[in-house]
């Protein structure tokens, strides 16, 4: 039987940071495998690329050719739990994207979360010793199966690191088709089914636009106008606090573009938590954790694994739980304004003309959280519920 995540703390002392050093690991991580496909046979890739399952917690990352940036391989892995950045170029890019350690953060906070046991990463001859060392802080931290496919000859850094960890060494074919196909049990069957959500990414032009929870019911004249101008359909979500506990279209579409479109956790968290409260962002705070480890009891399904992540991840920064409600800092509430646009969602002052739907380029204002900056801006009106 697969070990599952038996070396994961879900709590921290102190901000966590994907660093490694040899010979402080634990000895009850699952197996490190390291497949050797010498002579570049496309069969291993395919066995390697078949074993991707998120449904059963393992997932397959194909690492971006020639980036060598320290987050790159952390996008990566996001992106194979179909967790999609921001566009490059946005306010919520500039501030996390490019954090190293805010990115490797996220990546263990999602797989602790979604229950990912099993990591195949392929084209590891190319990826950079700094990546080999972010990728086994994580593996330490969360307890994965780690299994590494290589093309061509291990890279120097790669081979000194296995030099003194324990793992296995598979040569042939049949050993690597063993190695990548880890029987796992299915999803219980109470969870949101997150992983079939991908379909809502990338976004499609014709795609309905979502209208923010209001106080009253909005009249079919603002709705269709709202449609005529946009040339695409405009769905109102239930008004906060009344969401039926079986998702209407719209929710059912706004779910799954929240777990597509936004990788940030705490983000997703927030801007799940505004449209369930129907409160302005700048009176929005995540609820407490009220089970550890776990999902709040109190969200409907497909909100629960965002608000748990977004706790786990505020612990891997080094906060301690409380039992209260987590505020948001003044530009995570401007990141939770682009989430919204992200996810086609809009609030009173409706959707916006054709040309600045969501598919529309990046948005290009100044901000971010730099070193004891503090910012008293608004979010954009498009983001504040009436």
């Amino acid at each position: 039987m697969t070990k599952r995540n038996s070396a994961a703390p879900d709590t921290a002392t102190g901000p966590w940071r994907p660093t490694w050093s040899p010979g402080l690991g634990s000895p009850d991580l699952p197996q490190l495998t390291v497949i050797h496909d010498a002579h570049d046979d496309h069969a291993f890739m395919a066995a390697a690329l078949a074993a991707h399952a998120p449904a059963l917690g393992c997932i397959t990352v194909h690492p971006t050719p020639v980036a060598t940036a320290p987050a790159s391989l952390a996008h990566d892995l996001l992106r194979s739990m179909d967790k999609h950045l921001p566009p490059i170029g946005s306010e919520d890019d500039a501030y996390w994207t490019g954090s190293t350690d805010t990115a490797w953060r996220a990546v263990a906070a999602w797989i602790q979360t979604l229950h990912i046991h099993h990591v195949i990463v392929t084209r590891v001859h190319r990826i950079s010793s700094r990546h080999f060392e972010h990728l086994f802080a994580l593996r330490e931290l969360t307890g994965i199966r780690l299994t590494l496919l290589s093309h061509g000859q291990l890279t120097p850094a790669l081979t000194e690191a296995l030099a003194v960890l324990p793992h296995l060494d598979v040569h042939t074919l049949a050993g690597a088709r063993r190695a990548v196909d880890v029987p796992a049990p299915p999803p219980p069957a109470d969870r949101y089914a997150w992983w079939e959500a991908a379909a809502q990414f990338p976004p499609r032009v014709d795609e309905p636009c979502l209208l923010m929870p209001r106080r009253r019911p909005v009249g079919r004249d603002r709705l269709d106008a709202a449609a005529r101008r946009l040339g695409r359909t405009v769905l109102p979500l239930p008004a906060g606090g009344h969401f039926p506990p079986e998702p209407d279209r719209a929710t059912a579409l706004f779910a799954q573009r929240l777990h597509t479109r936004i990788a940030h956790p705490v983000h997703a968290a927030a801007l799940a938590t505004q449209v369930l409260t129907g409160r302005p962002i700048t009176q929005v705070q995540l609820p407490a954790a009220h089970t550890e480890p776990g999902r709040d009891p109190l969200a409907p399904p497909w909100a629960a694994d965002l608000i748990a992540s977004a706790h786990r991840f505020r612990r891997l920064e080094g906060h301690t739980p409380d039992g209260r409600g987590l505020r948001l800092a003044p530009w995570d509430q401007a990141a939770v304004a682009e989430a919204a646009r992200a996810c086609g969602l809009f609030g009173s002052a409706g959707p916006p003309r054709a040309e600045s739907a969501p598919t529309a380029g990046p948005t290009h204002r100044s901000g971010g959280p730099p070193a004891g900056a503090r910012t008293t801006r608004r979010p954009p009106a498009a983001a504040r519920p009436a």
